[in-house]
């Protein structure tokens, strides 16, 4: 049985309770979900409100065109928000009220960087406990400049945020390796499903972090409503191996081979990536895939050491 006590520097919740196997329950919180209408958002809710007496404030740009299946009405208030608005006024009235500020916009730079200063200045002012930057991937702060441009950007974010957070206030980088999801890794070029094909690039031996979408959910809930200080960098992870055990998984889930395929060594992902940005700046989808596989497969962005530990009920 777990209570909340009062952590130092930061104000007494209104009340607590013990939340059998989901651990500490807030009750009344709100938690400010921004970006809420993308497959992580809507999973962030449902993590949310699987702890009683938690409210969600979900901040998308149409109420109108979400779906709201399974959603109770009376714990989530849609707002319609525009996370580029100038109007200060928007952004101050989005976040009021809230104990905790999770982000999963996605974006270019204006969104990333300058939106989410924004936001998070604003979650700030309201007297809010932490804003959960979108993150959500390998170590971005274990990745050179340059390699991957999404990185860069929420590595700009974080250096940026730093100036913000004081002893009532913080900035938090969830980052759990890439999604175990098919569409994700057939973005990466990593597993063609309908092939049966696993792609790699270098020797398939480099270890790589993998986590669903599920349980990325479900560790960022419990840090936007953690009593505790929660630290800047927060690594968790379902599972840590390489290519080609995740190839030996595969077959033995599906219960049929899984073909093999090496695209070339790391010089020459880098090599195509450099060509294929030179030929289509424009087009990410020519390039993006691989600058992540480069964080993938190069090894320099595996998470520190995971604090999956901080919330057993996970």
């Amino acid at each position: 049985m777990l209570y909340l006590t009062k952590s130092p520097g930061f104000p007494a919740l209104s009340a607590c309770h013990t939340g059998g196997s989901l651990g500490p329950v807030i009750n009344p919180t709100t938690i400010v979900v921004v970006g809420a209408a993308g497959k992580l958002g809507r999973l962030l809710i449902l993590s949310l409100l699987a702890r009683p007496g938690v409210r969600v404030r979900a901040l998308v740009r149409d109420p109108a065109k979400v779906e709201r299946a399974g959603l109770p009405d009376d714990r989530v208030e849609w707002v319609a928000f525009d996370a580029t608005t100038p109007d200060a006024d928007a952004r101050a009235a989005a976040v009021r009220g809230a104990f905790a500020v999770i982000s999963a916009l996605q974006g270019g730079p204006d969104i990333i960087i300058d939106a989410q200063l924004n936001l998070l200045r604003a979650a700030k002012a309201a007297g809010a406990r932490r804003f959960i930057a979108s993150a959500y991937s390998y170590d971005l702060f274990g990745l050179p400049e340059g390699v991957n441009i999404n990185t860069d950007w929420r590595r700009t974010l974080a250096e940026r945020a730093r100036a913000e957070v004081s002893d009532r206030f913080e900035v938090v980088h969830v980052m759990q390796g890439i999604f175990a999801d098919a569409a994700v890794l057939g973005f990466l070029g990593v597993f063609d499903a309908a092939a049966g094909v696993v792609r790699y690039w270098g020797d398939g031996t480099t270890p790589i972090d993998w986590t669903t979408w599920e349980d990325t959910a479900r560790f960022t809930a419990a840090a936007a409503l953690d009593e505790r200080p929660v630290p800047e960098r927060l690594y968790v992870r379902g599972d840590r191996l390489d290519v080609l055990a995740f190839a030996r998984t595969l077959e033995a889930t599906l219960g049929k081979p899984v073909t093999r395929e090496r695209l070339g060594s790391l010089e020459e992902l880098a090599q195509e990536t450099e060509r294929r940005l030179a030929a289509e700046p424009n087009n990410m989808y020519a390039w993006l895939p691989l600058m992540y596989a480069r964080g993938v497969f190069g090894g320099q962005a595996l998470l520190g050491p995971p604090e999956n530990a901080r919330y057993p009920e996970i």
